[in-house]
């Protein structure tokens, strides 16, 4: 259990009522695990997002929310608009690559997050760094740095120290999480050291956030406890202002919560 003077906020939470489990399961791992707050982010597939913009209006105390717009979809300026005016939501969800340059203009009008999706080769594509130049007004998080596959590139890590270049950016962030799926060794995942100490050194603690990842299929509770003790008590290169960061206070300025 966390101590009670460290605010823990979990960046990327999926729920629902068909594929992940619902908001109540989740407010129940929040109290167990001591979870302050969440950023929910809608699932890929499901761009009807009255659910997770329901789950924040309830409780706009615990959670943020980040809506899923199909940036194909001919509306999807006009929605992101429309989620930039309701204000409920902080951030959409899109692609890196593909994305039409309306929605980045929308997205950037209404000063909303991007969280965005791989694969990491669009990530890393000149074509997206323009856009992140080109769009101050959008903070872009980087979700589970880059959609990484960490096998896919071993040292000298040609493709991440590309990927570290966006650090350079003000408006980018990038997340800890998805080790589970992307990491080549189980937890506490040593292979994931380099790209971890890299990334702390690129973005500085103020831009890197955690997620247990909680939605994780076959997740149980020790494993949510686990991924708070992957931070805490298996990364000594974290001071503990640079935990207290990692652990909430990130995630918490860049989506709006309290600094």
């Amino acid at each position: 259990m966390p101590g009670t003077d460290r605010v823990i906020v979990d960046c990327h939470v999926h729920v629902g009522l068909t594929k992940y489990r619902p908001i109540d399961d989740y407010l129940d791992a929040m109290k167990t695990h001591g979870i302050a707050r969440a950023v929910l982010v809608q699932h890929l597939g499901n761009p009807d997002n009255e659910y997770l913009e329901r789950c924040v209006r309830e409780r706009p105390d615990l959670f943020a929310g980040v809506a899923l717009v199909d940036p194909q979809d001919s509306r999807a300026p006009r929605l992101v608009h429309e989620i930039g005016e309701r204000g409920v939501l902080k951030g959409v969800r899109l692609p890196a690559g593909g994305t039409p340059s309306g929605v980045w203009r929308a997205m950037d009008t209404h000063r909303l997050v991007a969280s965005v999706t791989g694969p990491f080769a669009d990530v890393t594509d000149d074509a997206f760094l323009d856009i992140v130049d080109r769009h101050p007004g959008v903070h872009f998080r980087l979700e589970h740095l880059g959609w990484l596959k960490l096998a896919d590139d071993p040292p000298p890590y040609r493709g991440f120290r590309r990927f570290l270049g966006l650090a350079e950016r003000p408006n980018t962030s990038t997340s800890w999480s998805g080790f589970f799926l992307n990491a080549g060794t189980p937890y506490p995942y040593p292979d994931a050291e380099p790209y971890l100490r890299m990334s702390l050194a690129a973005f500085g603690a103020d831009r890197l956030m955690w997620s247990g990842d909680w939605n994780r299929a076959g997740g149980t509770d020790a494993d949510y406890a686990a991924a708070v003790d992957h931070v805490t008590g298996h990364m000594p290169f974290l001071s503990d202002e640079d935990q207290d960061r990692v652990l909430g206070r990130s995630a918490d300025t860049i989506f709006g919560g309290t600094p």
